[in-house]
């Protein structure tokens, strides 16, 4: 033993045996082999958008290409065959009478079937196929908020047992809208830290706070209302006052996205659509099914047509003298208070006896679920997503409603994405597209990183579990509905000290907590420059203060040079505690 010691602390009387120079491995290469591509899957409830992220290969955020495909097999009455995903929209001669069978109900993925006929048409190579090779790929596929477990469970078995993927992510579809262009304002803007994501797609409308790029649970509203339910409800007011479509579903979906808006002056609209001769009337030219035709979905017939005139009164003795139209002659549907109306039930939906909030009404209620140190943010930062965000006024007519209902020391942001049925795909995919020295990445954790990805091995080792444990990062833990007055009611560590710490063996504990955790995220490169003592105490009211979550190397060198310049070394072993 004391040659040991002597060999490892050499004395000027007992030198060290001479020894060969340590030789350090070599550093790995930096040209390593290009990593796998990860395929981008936005699974909605109408459609499907895939994007590719190939990680590293961007400076800046940029704008993937997105493919999109049908979410559903459609049957064909006059084809007498089945159209699944692209080949409806490629292949498909006569829209009339379609007959679809769809794998999600309600937003909820309820027919594997149905979902995995349409997964082998977008991987495979026929058609607008991707064309990969699932052992070298990586995947990412988005969910609904709050999915159910069992459900989620299926999606890892599909993903890993029947594809055998490379590694596999599944988040929830708003939590990567802050990543992308829309949210962020320029290619060179950084993620922000707080954003408020209204995804209005065809299954249901969701109003999601995201913070630091996870959703704040208890915050999140749902309003059951979708592209399906106004689709629905346009067929019933059509075939009630015009022609009868109620078996012609694609035919009114066309319709509906074409001349529907929403109405930012409704009762001026509604007095308008009243008198004759309005300029609101839009003349829809149906299909006319033939097999050469190109009009296969039909056409809002360009400047403007009065509708007929109402017909002279019947005579019941007069004989019956039928007109029967010519072959040639058009189909039209003439619309005029059906195109604001529609929409409006997102706004209203208490117009079609629904027992629900607005949406302006359940954003307000959302954002008042928040501390109030961090409301202003989310009012000035409110990203529209989805389908019915597409429709024109509907920027402007939230806008005009949330003015209403925030308070007025607050600026109001809605921001329109470009392309809204898109977005959840290209936000995902241009983020993890970036290089690791971007100036367009995240200035704070995110959970969207290639460290969040389970592998297969990972899964064949711990099974569902190995993704339970990564992908809840997605969201902030604690917030349990109901436990919103709790929260708020919450001590105040500036003055309490911290309170998941078992004992306080020190009276200047609350003050340490305050230097440590205020000071600490201002020299945080990942933090704002402007975060004040109220941001702060915000953020442990929302329970986010867990030094656990955000102590990593760099963060615990700032707590040691705090320490030392604060002359509080005899805390240290408090710290320790805290970390262990």
């Amino acid at each position: 033993l004391r040659r040991d010691l002597s060999t490892l602390f050499p004395s000027p009387h007992h030198p060290a045996p001479p020894t060969e120079r340590m030789q350090l491995p070599p550093l790995p290469s930096t040209s390593a082999a290009p990593q796998p591509r990860v395929l981008v899957l936005d699974n909605g409830g109408h459609s499907i958008k895939a994007a590719w992220a190939q990680a590293g290969s961007s400076a800046v955020a940029s704008e993937p290409m997105v493919e999109t495909y049908r979410n559903a097999i459609a049957r064909s009455k006059a084809a007498k065959r089945s159209f699944v995903a692209d080949e409806l929209a490629d292949e498909c001669d006569d829209f009339g009478g379609l007959t679809f069978r769809v794998p999600m109900e309600r937003g909820i993925l309820n027919n594997w079937e149905v979902e995995k006929t349409v997964w082998d048409r977008v991987f495979g190579s026929r058609g607008r196929g991707l064309s990969i090779a699932p052992q070298d790929t990586n995947l990412l596929v988005t969910e609904p908020v709050f999915n159910l477990p069992n459900v989620q469970d299926h999606y890892d078995q599909i993903v890993f047992e029947e594809y055998e993927f490379q590694s596999y992510l599944r988040c929830p579809g708003p939590a990567v809208v802050p990543y992308g262009l829309d949210a962020r304002g320029s290619s060179t803007a950084p993620v922000p830290e707080c954003a408020l994501i209204i995804d209005s797609g065809f299954s249901f409308t969701h109003v999601v706070p995201v913070l630091r790029g996870r959703i704040v649970t208890n915050a999140v509203r749902r309003i059951d209302i979708g592209g399906k339910l106004m689709t629905n409800y346009l067929k019933e007011i059509v075939s009630y006052r015009h022609w009868y479509m109620m078996d012609q579903t694609s035919v009114m979906e066309h319709a509906k996205e074409e001349v529907c808006y929403v109405s930012t002056q409704w009762k001026q609209d509604l007095e308008t659509a009243n008198r004759d001769g309005n300029p609101l009337v839009r003349t829809y030219v149906l299909p006319d099914f033939l097999p050469d035709s190109t009009n296969k979905l039909g056409y809002v017939r360009t400047g403007l047509t009065p509708p007929p005139a109402s017909p002279p009164p019947v005579d019941p003795s007069a004989p019956y003298n039928a007109s029967q139209p010519e072959k040639d002659e058009e189909q039209l549907l003439y619309l005029c208070n059906e195109r604001f109306s529609v929409p409006e039930v997102l706004f209203n939906p208490s117009t079609i006896d629904m027992n629900q909030a607005g949406l302006a009404e359940t954003v307000g209620l959302c954002i008042s679920l928040l501390p109030l140190d961090l409301q202003g943010m989310f009012w000035s930062n409110i990203v529209c997503v989805g389908g019915n965000a597409a429709f024109q006024g509907f920027g402007e007519r939230l806008q005009s409603e949330l003015r209403s209902v925030a308070p007025p020391e607050h600026v109001v942001n809605v921001t329109i994405s470009r392309s809204p049925t898109t977005t959840i795909a290209s936000s995902a995919a241009s983020y993890l597209s970036l290089a690791h020295n971007s100036r367009s990445h995240a200035h704070f954790p995110t959970p969207l990183s290639p460290s969040s990805f389970v592998t297969r091995q990972e899964y064949l080792e711990a099974g569902s579990n190995a993704c339970r444990r990564k992908f809840g990062a997605f969201y902030w833990p604690g917030g349990k509905k109901g436990d919103t007055e709790t929260r708020r009611q919450r001590h105040d560590p500036l003055k309490d000290g911290p309170e998941f710490l078992p004992t306080q063996p020190d009276p200047a504990v609350g003050r340490f907590f305050h230097l440590i955790v205020y000071d600490l995220f201002k020299s945080a490169e990942y933090c704002a420059d402007d975060l004040t003592t109220d941001a702060v105490r915000a953020w442990y009211q929302l329970g986010l203060l867990d030094l656990l979550n955000f102590l990593d190397l760099f963060d615990l060198l700032n707590l040691l040079r705090l320490l030392r310049l604060d002359n509080r070394l005899r805390l240290l072993p408090l710290v320790l505690f805290v970390l262990n």
